[in-house]
């Protein structure tokens, strides 16, 4: 790995490259690295906003600890900020630079770094379930399945070191992420509940994989990808159906002061691929131009809502609580890689099918939070807003967080079939739901940043095809989970590190240079 910084090509642009990535979070490096690997007669540039490197990077922005900052300025500060409207403005009107409602210091959902929010990431994995890919009353459905997907879930998870094996004969494809597979290997029951599974997640070692993924000699660390700091993206020229040119912004000042603009450069690349998070994605989308031909670019942001605003809010409490089992959070260090696990109970597929409902997370004991599938909403948007930030004079971003009409009665199917599978249990229980204004008052997003440029059989209902290439052009692609069509129930990076292996093989087998 190369590491340059935007100064150094001020005096020298254009530069030149097959593959241009744009953004070196989850998505961006995996894509990189895997690139490499499998097509390494391509050039690969990298290019990253911020003027740091290394994993401890957002550790030294806006510090907020009782021993005070490392650097008084927080680049979120400036070309992150922007304006809240909607439930965003409500419950968490800092979002976009600070968000929720206990932050120890910067932004921990949205990263200007080398790394992004790997940096931190918590790596509890499991794939999106078949039913998430598929159309059903209030969603919309992917033009790929989660068949599509399975030899990808495979690479991800001996790529991410998690444990058992994907694919076993006379198995579903994920058999490492089932109860069946867990009960056997801890000795625990699977507690029964009608209608509902029990879905386990694995909790990798995260620090390891960061390690290996950022810097380290075994991945991104020891190839040829070219990795520039300081070069934020300012502008996608677009020549016919390919993007012809990249200008490049760098800044210049301290890091205890806020910078000006430096300069810029140039960048031609055979391929683009913008891999900046769910906000920024379609930010640069619509400062390039792209919503003035389509109305979905920016439109359908989602995310996996928790109700946690309020300390000791409890949205379902269950009295006295089920059995455990498999249910909850156990540490298992005794096996390789992986250092814990959580079961919860989910809405099945017929369950889901038949109350024609999102899908949730619940325990034996009810929900402290409610997470849950946020219905899409076409309303709940990434626009820009008419302020501009202080280092390159753009137009920040403005967004609106909308809760479809038909969430309050989702809300409702879901809480009343699990009380009703609860009495079925034991029927003397005592089962609390709160009204759902008081849910919604308490919703704050919980990092996961889903949509506003999704995937679509056409132009007409997306903004990139199953390929993950910005319909209309011949050369842009879009990673990382802002290609969400629906929120799914799953945490996003795990798919979204399996979206960029798909993404490298398409874009590699394309270009055609094994």
């Amino acid at each position: 790995m190369t590491i340059r910084t935007g100064e150094e090509f001020l005096t020298s642009s254009p530069l030149t490259t097959d593959v241009c990535i744009v953004g070196t979070g989850p998505a961006g490096i995996t894509l990189a690295w895997h690139i490499k690997k499998k097509y390494p007669k391509l050039d690969v540039t990298l290019l990253e906003g911020s003027r740091l490197f290394g994993r401890a990077a957002d550790s030294l922005l806006g510090d907020n600890s009782a021993s005070g900052p490392a650097y008084k300025w927080n680049e979120n500060e400036s070309l992150y900020n922007g304006v809240t409207k909607g439930l965003m403005k409500q419950n968490e009107k800092e979002f976009l630079i600070r968000p929720s409602r206990s932050f120890a210091y910067g932004a921990k959902e949205r990263e200007r770094i080398y790394g992004g929010t790997s940096t931190h990431w918590g790596a509890q994995s499991r794939p999106l379930d078949p039913i998430t890919f598929k159309k059903r009353p209030g969603f919309s459905g992917w033009p790929i399945t989660r068949e599509d997907l399975d030899e990808y879930y495979d690479q991800a998870c001996r790529f991410c070191d998690l444990y058992g094996d994907y694919y076993v004969d006379g198995k579903d494809p994920g058999y490492n992420f089932t109860a069946e597979f867990w009960s056997q290997k801890l000795g625990k029951s699977i507690p029964e509940l009608e209608g509902f599974d029990v879905d386990m997640y694995q909790f990798f070692n995260d620090h390891q994989f960061q390690a290996r993924l950022l810097d380290g000699e075994s991945t991104i660390g020891d190839s040829d990808v070219r990795v520039i700091l300081n070069a934020s993206l300012l502008d996608m020229a677009k020549e016919n159906t390919k993007i012809s040119k990249l200008t490049v912004g760098v800044m210049e000042g301290d890091r205890d002061a806020v910078p000006s603009k430096l300069g810029e450069f140039s960048i031609k690349a055979e391929m683009v691929v913008l891999a900046c998070g769910a906000v920024a994605n379609a930010r640069q989308l619509l400062l390039s131009g792209f919503g003035e031909t389509n109305p979905h670019v920016g439109s359908n942001f989602m995310c996996h809502p928790i109700a946690n605003k309020s300390p000791g809010f409890r949205a379902i409490n269950v009295a006295p609580q089920l059995e455990q089992g498999l249910l909850g959070y156990f540490n298992v260090t005794q096996f390789p890689n992986i250092y814990a696990l959580k079961g919860v109970y989910t809405p099945n597929e017929q369950t889901t099918l038949k109350l024609e409902s999102g899908r949730c997370w619940l325990d034996n004991g009810g929900s402290g939070d409610f997470y849950h599938e946020m219905l899409p909403c076409k309303d709940s948007r990434i626009t820009l807003a008419d302020t501009v930030d202080d280092v390159f004079g753009q137009r920040q971003t403005q967004i609106d967080w909308q809760l479809d009409a038909a969430s309050e009665e989702n809300y409702t199917r879901l809480t009343e079939f699990y009380r009703d599978s609860v009495l079925q249990v034991n029927s003397s229980a005592s089962v609390t739901i709160q009204p759902w204004e008081d849910v919604k008052k308490n919703m704050v997003v919980n990092g996961h940043h889903l949509g506003t440029t999704r995937m679509g059989w056409t132009e007409a209902d997306g903004v990139v095809d199953r390929n993950l290439k910005v319909f209309g052009t011949d050369n842009l692609f879009v990673a990382g989970s802002s290609i969400w069509a629906t929120a799914g129930i799953s945490n996003p990076t795990f798919s979204i590190i399996t979206f960029s292996i798909r993404l490298a093989d398409h874009i590699g087998m394309t270009l055609n240079k094994v």
